[in-house]
């Protein structure tokens, strides 16, 4: 099944919430459909604000969980973003018929009267204000899912997930390898249980310079002179075995070599 972009970003989807929950007040209060019409305004401004809240609520407490699976799984799906409306839709179901029911409003309908001919009449009208609200956001999400790594050790702890973008560089420490990456522009170090040999194969993009270094080629800044490199906030060697392969490097212009670094 196809990849499709997801918006992580928790403020995005709380704006998506509160769409979703100013529209369905403005439609109950304002439109008052059905019986709901019958009742004065002051009435129905007192109490069926409350749907609009339920509804913004369900909406909010699927944000982590869709994020947690996009990050376990490194992609989004049709299939997962379908099982997202239903969830929504379950959620937002139950939590309006427990206040249907209660002493507030003190409904008389039955759980499949309310379902049928209350609840999902209104639903499908706001499912259009829920699919667009979201494909407009996706639509504007970077593609995470290109970007995200995932580095694991020999242990079930030994594991780091960045953006591939954020990674640095990988140095072998005796049985570890010590990953340079950044965060908020900082420079940060982890410790991974796992040979160098065997963290190549997870990042296959990584440069080896060393036998015990590999760079992320989009982090070099320029040469400090014929065996070391400047990477984002590091230096690196370059041994003579891959010092050719670091020169050959098309993807940034100024490790074109030199007139001086060429003599060696």
């Amino acid at each position: 099944m196809s990849s499709l972009k997801l918006n992580i970003s928790y403020k995005h989807h709380f704006v998506v919430a509160s769409v979703i929950a100013v529209w369905l007040i403005f439609f109950l209060v304002l439109i008052a459909p059905f019986d709901i019409a019958e009742l004065p305004f002051l009435i129905r401004l007192e109490i069926l604000p409350a749907y609009g809240l339920i509804s913004f609520i369900g909406y909010i407490i699927l944000v982590p969980l869709q994020k947690f699976v996009f990050e376990k799984l490194s992609k989004w799906t049709l299939f997962l973003e379908i099982i997202v409306i239903v969830l929504f839709n379950v959620i937002v179901l139950i939590g309006s018929y427990f206040y249907y029911k209660s002493g507030i409003i003190n409904g008389e309908y039955s759980f499949t009267r309310f379902t049928l001919e209350v609840y999902y009449p209104i639903f499908f009208i706001i499912l259009p204000i829920l699919l667009f609200t979201r494909w407009f956001l996706n639509k504007k999400a970077v593609n995470q899912s290109l970007d995200k790594i995932v580095l694991t050790g020999e242990n079930k702890r030994d594991v780091l997930r960045i953006n591939l973008s954020d990674l640095v560089c990988v140095s072998s420490a005796d049985n570890y390898v010590e990953v340079s990456y950044l965060i908020g522009g900082k420079l940060h170090k982890k410790l991974l249980r796992v040979t160098l040999k065997n963290i190549h194969p997870q990042v296959p993009s990584l440069l080896k310079t060393h036998r015990s270094f590999l760079i992320n080629p989009s982090h070099f800044k320029d040469w400090k002179n014929a065996n070391t490199i400047h990477l984002s906030q590091i230096e690196v060697p370059v041994s003579k075995n891959y010092k050719k392969d670091v020169l050959a490097l098309n993807i940034h212009s100024s490790l074109k070599p030199s007139n001086s670094l060429q003599s060696y």
